[in-house]
């Protein structure tokens, strides 16, 4: 009766074992949830008379809260003839546009 039981015993921890292991919380931590990644796109804009960068980034705003600065640094990325020279009026600049991922979408 001894032997019967402590097989049984055996069999209840391994099965609670194998279940936690493949459906319980051990998966879980090593799958950490999704970060939201925005990605950054652009847009091709003319400079008229009188626009500056507050008003260029004010007319073509973005869908993700990204600040002035981080913004400015990447206007700079994507026109690196701009860096020492103000923009001359009628001249084709990049704006950068962040969008959210698909994983930031869903989560709202």
């Amino acid at each position: 009766m001894k032997i019967f039981l402590a097989t049984i015993t055996i069999l209840v921890t391994l099965y609670i074992i194998k279940v936690d292991m493949f459906e319980g919380t051990i998966p879980l931590a090593f799958y950490p949830p999704e970060e939201c990644v925005e990605t950054m796109d652009y847009v091709a804009v003319k400079k008229y008379p009188g626009d500056t960068l507050y008003t260029l980034f004010s007319m073509y705003p973005t869908e993700m809260e990204i600040s002035f600065s981080e913004r400015e640094m990447d206007f700079y990325e994507l026109n690196p003839h701009l860096i020492n020279q103000t923009i001359k009026d009628g001249e084709l600049i990049f704006l950068p546009i962040y969008t959210p991922s698909e994983s930031c979408k869903n989560e709202k």
